[in-house]
């Protein structure tokens, strides 16, 4: 990995970082950073390394307001997704996915469907959107969005909303990187920069969190709306666009 590529990617890492620990999920422009740089069959690894280590320092930041039964729902469904994904790795439509997790962002933002479908219903729902988030990121990587504003649709305070994504995201990243190192699509030859990517993520999210916590509530919910409608069109616009 060239100089230049791993300059860019770290200090792209640590923006994107504090903005994600800030407002909300940034993966998708992460990603398409990683993308633009890395080939292929690295970016989707790379991305999940970055992500993760990211997602782990803000789960700790928050560790207290973790909404448990949630987050076990969610990661039955994940590992299940994940490791059928990774099994039967293949080129799919990879611009289809994009649409669709950028319409469900979309989805979660102004469609109140929690409210209708019942309480009992939203638990199996769950597991359900862990199963198949579980399985999209595999192939497309930027399913954070989806997953944020789905747990945002239920759970208001930003503190409960920020820490059981990234307690989510943490074991759906994770997970995603032990299979493709098994699979040697994360050669152990990158260690050493795959470090440098995730301190650069653990720095950039402390930052973030700083900010998050003297942040106004109101000012927090409206600026979270804004940034993920924000990326949900720009997944829509670059799957359609690829």
């Amino acid at each position: 990995m060239e100089i230049h590529v791993i300059v860019i990617i770290a200090i792209g890492t640590f923006l994107v970082s504090s903005f994600n620990a800030a407002i909300g999920p940034t993966g998708g422009i992460q990603l398409a950073l990683v993308a633009s740089l890395l080939p292929p069959q690295l970016s989707i690894p790379v991305h999940a390394v970055i992500s993760g280590t990211s997602s782990l320092t803000r789960f700790y930041q928050f560790r207290s307001s973790v909404d448990w039964f949630f987050v076990l729902r969610f990661c039955l469904g994940s590992i299940i997704g994940t490791s059928v994904a990774i099994a039967v790795f293949f080129q799919i439509d990879e611009g289809l996915l994009l649409v669709v997790i950028g319409s469900f962002v979309l989805f979660n933002n102004y469609i109140p469907y929690k409210d209708f479908i019942g309480s009992k219903a939203v638990s199996y729902l769950d597991f359900i959107i862990g199963l198949i988030t579980g399985a999209l990121t595999v192939f497309v990587g930027a399913t954070g969005p989806a997953v944020f504003t789905y747990i945002a649709a239920s759970r208001g305070h930003r503190e409960a909303v920020l820490g059981t994504d990234a307690a989510c995201m943490s074991f759906q990243h994770f997970t995603k990187v032990i299979g493709f190192s098994l699979l040697a699509f994360l050669p152990l030859k990158y260690l050493s920069i795959l470090i440098i990517f995730g301190l650069c993520g653990i720095f950039g999210t402390s930052v973030g969190v700083v900010f998050v916590r003297k942040m106004p509530e109101k000012f927090f919910q409206t600026a979270f709306k804004f940034v993920t409608t924000l990326v949900g069109g720009y997944l829509i616009v670059l799957g359609l666009w690829s």
